[in-house]
């Protein structure tokens, strides 16, 4: 089994990043490390979501009321 890069492989790119058990032409996907920084990247630019076990700290330091 081929594991390909889903995000290369849409731009055109077929990479594969590694071959795993069972061998054999089958394709499944990951991510390779260019796109896991961009997604990183874009996620520290996008606005944090208010919710989890922090998300009334947050909302209460920040001078909001939930």
């Amino acid at each position: 089994m081929k594991v390909v890069c889903a995000w290369c492989q849409e731009a055109g790119n077929f990479v594969v990043l590694r071959e795993k058990e069972p061998p054999g032409e089958e394709i499944s996907h990951g991510i390779c490390d260019e796109h896991v920084q961009a997604i990183l990247a874009e996620a520290r630019l996008s606005p944090r979501m208010i919710g989890g076990p922090l998300g009334a700290w947050r909302l209460k330091n920040a001078g909001v009321r939930p």
